[in-house]
């Protein structure tokens, strides 16, 4: 193909996909979310495995949810975790300033200061100014990386009086929404199920076929032409999770344009496995870093079985437990807990005996 070298890579990784034409799928989560503001449900709960996309999702939320009933303004709680409520609630003010490109003459700006001696300024004048400006419009705030103000000891830093004030906030103002997106699964989220008492939950999970198809083959077209097994063998490797779909078509393009060859068939693919692993070892180390101790010796003991299971062409791994005997180690109930909970929030197949990321597994 004519001028190869000056192509631009079109996959993505390492920062969240900020522009709307080039994210692909969750239109049935986009709907969840619109389903649920539009019955004035005042808090909707996201949550899923580190590098799933929360955080691209929660980006495009306002791209995809109806602008013309709701303002958004995103704001990362990241490093909030020990900040007193005032500094808080001053940075937010100004993020929903900013974004929202409100008339300073009307909505004057908070200080610290001012914010320290009386939190409740933030509700009772400066959110009704907001109000005034947007009109018809609801105001939805999209909370990133809300683990770091809702921690395992029932929060008892801080953060606390941030937790009470946002109840306090949606109570009292019925034009404001929130949405919490949480790095955690289901079972670990009990606190803030109760806390916010009736609120939607929605995992953000691995893509279906259809979005991840349309990711392998969208961002490229017209560049990069991908055979039926190619696309196969990158759904295989990737099962569908959007990170690990970036990195291979990222390092599969970064080959195309080397080789001027903009056929990618499957051995292509199986050719730049190392490649993707080395690119994306930030995201596998995330990966690794959010499983518990006794979570990883299982998840280490399926990957063994399962790599013993492929080079001796048996068509069923061995139980991990199994196979850890063999080593020595004796399981105990942390760990068969650990096999339920690696299964239920696919790190695991359903069989508990595959680990269901394949990239994963060959890292």
């Amino acid at each position: 193909m004519n001028n190869s070298t000056a192509r631009k890579n079109p996959y993505i990784i390492g920062r969240p996909i900020h522009e709307s034409a080039k994210f692909f799928g969750r239109e049935s989560l986009f709907q969840f979310i619109e389903d649920n503001l539009s019955l004035d449900k005042k808090v909707i709960l996201l949550h899923g495995q580190r590098r799933i996309g929360m955080s691209c999702v929660l980006q495009q939320i306002p791209n995809k949810v109806a602008q013309d009933k709701f303002a958004f303004v995103l704001f990362d709680l990241q490093g909030y975790s020990e900040s007193p409520l005032s500094h808080t609630l001053y940075n937010l003010a100004e993020e929903i300033a900013s974004q929202l490109e409100l008339n300073s003459d009307i909505v004057t700006p908070l200080s610290d200061e001012e914010l320290k001696n009386n939190p409740d300024i933030f509700s009772n004048e400066f959110i009704p100014k907001v109000f005034q400006e947007l009109g018809e419009k609801n105001l939805v705030l999209l909370l990133d990386e809300f683990d770091v103000v809702s921690g395992d000891n029932d929060i008892i830093n801080q953060s606390a009086g941030f937790l009470k004030y946002l109840q306090l906030l949606i109570n009292k103002h019925n034009k404001l929404f929130i949405i919490l997106l949480v790095g955690r699964f289901k079972d670990d989220l009990q606190n803030l199920i109760d806390l916010f008492k009736g609120a939607p939950l929605q995992e953000v999970g691995l893509l279906d076929e259809l979005s991840a198809r349309r990711l392998i083959t969208k961002p490229a077209q017209g560049m990069l032409e991908y055979e039926e097994d190619a696309i196969k063998a990158i759904l295989e490797l990737s099962a569908g999770h959007p990170y690990f779909i970036q990195a291979i078509c990222f390092n599969l393009f970064l080959q195309a344009k080397i080789d001027d060859n903009w056929i990618v068939t499957r051995s292509d693919v199986q050719g730049i496995v190392d490649k993707t692993i080395e690119s994306a070892t930030g995201g596998l180390i995330w990966f690794w870093d959010g499983l518990s101790i006794s979570e990883k010796v299982v998840f280490s003991a399926a990957a063994e079985a399962q790599k013993i299971a492929i080079e001796q062409n048996q068509s069923f791994p061995e139980d991990s437990f199994a196979l850890l005997k063999k080593y020595g180690v004796i399981p105990t109930d942390e760990m068969l807990k650990s096999v339920k909970k690696l299964t239920l929030n696919g790190f695991l197949d359903d069989t508990g005996r595959r680990v269901k990321i394949e990239l994963v597994r060959l890292w």
